[in-house]
């Protein structure tokens, strides 16, 4: 079986238009969507990750919000 070169960002450009195009349809009936992130502690590569979900989620119509947690619990385990 040969090899199939893919054309993975227009494969994601192609899924946002039709996530954008969903979320707008939801809006137009009353809901907004939305996406909640809590990230633990201060893992660089982590922050790169929520700072693009939180872009993609803005640009398709998605409220998002972030949590920022410490690394190290504020209340004793029971």
């Amino acid at each position: 079986m040969p090899a199939e070169l893919i054309d993975g960002v227009a494969i994601a450009n192609r899924i946002r238009e039709e996530v954008t195009a969903d979320v707008a349809k939801l809006v137009a009936r009353g809901t907004k969507p939305g996406l909640a992130v809590v990230p633990v502690g201060e893992d660089p590569a982590s922050e790169v990750y929520v700072r693009s979900q939180g872009r993609f989620s803005d640009a398709a119509g998605v409220h998002s919000v972030r949590i920022r947690m410490p690394a190290a619990p504020t209340q004793p385990a029971r």
